[in-house]
């Protein structure tokens, strides 16, 4: 059996940084080549962490060869008592959708980054704003979470939302018939479906034709090819519609490992990096991008995705050159010289801001941490020694060295000193997150410092942690 169609073989141990474990408790195909799996955290039947409607999450498949990483939208509402549900179209020699479509089934075990994203509702949401809402092909799934979360809401609280949807025929139409259900007297809800296989293709001048009478009032949400989604952007602009309005989600897939792209212009080149925060010189070598290269070297950088799409990885460029900047930046990003690293491509030299969390604390700040531990190991050896001459001087003892303390006379616990033993919440935060639950250790083991015998203390049990992650934002 090939490599692409038996991508894993088991999950290690350790969760990769910033993932926590995942399992699926259900799946199931809802379109050709598209599977919907529902996935919680191990051991109860709610979501791993809150979302809003609309964020993804990055999933991670440890392979023997690679890490491969990618990115999906949630497709439900934000009920945390519920799985989150994520929905994959099979990619041609796509190793990740293949294996879902394939591989995955009740009880598979992944990893999974906290939800992330901000292509989410309005924080004002009502009836004075109107939505419109253009999705191609799986590009319909995180906008699924938000009409749903839409049909929740009161009747007299909905938006009206115009939704221009298209796909390659009636069968291949995801979530097909739950739309045909949805808000069937058009109260708040008004669809327009495309199908290419028919000649009926989605184009930005037919959709602002259908939605002109909300067009420069609403809030655009587009998920799809990158082609359409450019043209419609500059037709809103030319009309009026402000960037605030205009909501894009980065389509990114790719096949293979994550984090090999292909490019003609200068991802073959490599390069020497400078980190100015340490003074630190790294070499890139030619095919790596940014983020790879600082990790061969020790870097920590934050990453989530590896694909480009939700911008976590962006580092700031000081001089020099990259290729691709990064289709996830925000304007001002780009001004101020941020790239995302795990798609840039350094070309020559390249200088950057930062590196991330450094190696073995290199450079100016391990000197000044360096630094800083001497000041504070002086400070303690000085108060130490203050309080032992102060000792010397008084020579007193405590009173419980010569007489039973009254709890220990009262209730039979040994007057020994004792530390409190608390067990640890778990925590789903990105930066290691993988929640277990953990059980505080006995205090029968504590050994006693009483110079005299002492009845001995009946331990009572630890209370054992319940794994809750915390809520994300």
């Amino acid at each position: 059996m090939g490599y692409e169609s038996q991508p894993t073989r088991g999950l290690p141990v350790v969760s990769p940084a910033n993932m926590l474990p995942v399992q699926v408790i259900h799946r199931e195909v809802v379109a050709p080549d598209v599977v919907s799996v529902f996935i919680v955290l191990p051991g109860t039947r709610q979501a791993p962490a809150p979302y809003l409607p609309g964020q993804f999450v990055t999933l991670a498949l440890p392979t023997p060869r690679d890490t491969l990483y990618r990115s999906y939208s949630l497709c439900g509402d934000g009920d945390m008592a519920r799985p989150w549900e994520l929905t994959i179209k099979r990619m041609e020699m796509g190793a990740v959708s293949t294996y879902f479509y394939d591989s995955v089934q009740r009880g598979t075990l992944l990893y999974a980054s906290l939800p992330r994203g901000t292509f989410t509702l309005p924080t004002r949401l009502g009836p004075s704003t109107p939505l419109a809402m253009v999705a191609l092909g799986s590009g319909i799934t995180p906008i699924m979470g938000m009409l749903r979360a839409i049909n929740k809401m009161p009747e007299d609280e909905q938006p009206l939302v115009h939704l221009h949807y298209g796909s390659r025929s009636s069968d291949d139409e995801i979530f097909g018939a739950e739309l045909g259900e949805m808000d069937r007297e058009q109260r708040w809800l008004r669809q327009w479906i495309y199908y290419s296989a028919e000649g009926d293709r989605i184009a930005p001048e037919v959709v602002l034709t259908r939605s002109a009478a909300i067009a420069k009032r609403a809030h655009w949400y587009m998920c799809g090819p990158e082609s359409i989604k450019q043209e419609l952007q500059s037709r809103l602009h030319r009309m009026g519609v402000t960037r605030g309005q205009i909501h894009s989600e980065v389509f990114a897939t790719k096949s293979g490992p994550a984090y090999v792209v292909d490019s003609d212009s200068g991802a073959s080149v490599g390069g020497n990096i400078t980190i100015a925060e340490t003074g630190a010189a790294l070499d890139a070598q030619p095919g790596e991008t940014l983020l790879t290269a600082l990790e061969r070297h020790g870097y920590r950088p934050e990453y989530s995705c590896r694909v480009g799409s939700c911008g976590s990885c962006k580092l700031r460029v000081l001089a020099g050159q990259v290729n691709p900047v990064g289709e996830a930046l925000s304007d001002a990003d780009r001004a101020d010289g941020y790239v995302l690293s795990c798609i840039a491509h350094p070309i020559g030299e390249v200088t950057l801001q930062s590196g991330g969390a450094a190696p073995g604390n290199v450079g100016a700040g391990g000197a000044q941490a360096g630094a800083r531990a001497l000041v504070r190991l002086g400070a303690f050896v000085g108060v130490s020694a203050l309080l032992l001459a102060s000792w010397n001087l008084t020579d007193r003892r405590p009173p419980s060295w010569s007489q039973p303390s009254i709890n220990a006379a009262t209730n039979g616990v040994a007057a020994s000193p004792t530390v409190p033993v608390t067990a640890p919440t778990p925590s789903a935060q990105p930066s290691h997150a993988q929640p277990t639950a953990t059980t505080a250790p006995s205090s029968a083991g504590l050994p006693t410092t009483s110079p005299k015998a002492a009845p001995t203390a009946t331990p009572k049990p630890a209370p054992v942690a319940t794994a809750t992650p915390s809520p994300a934002h």
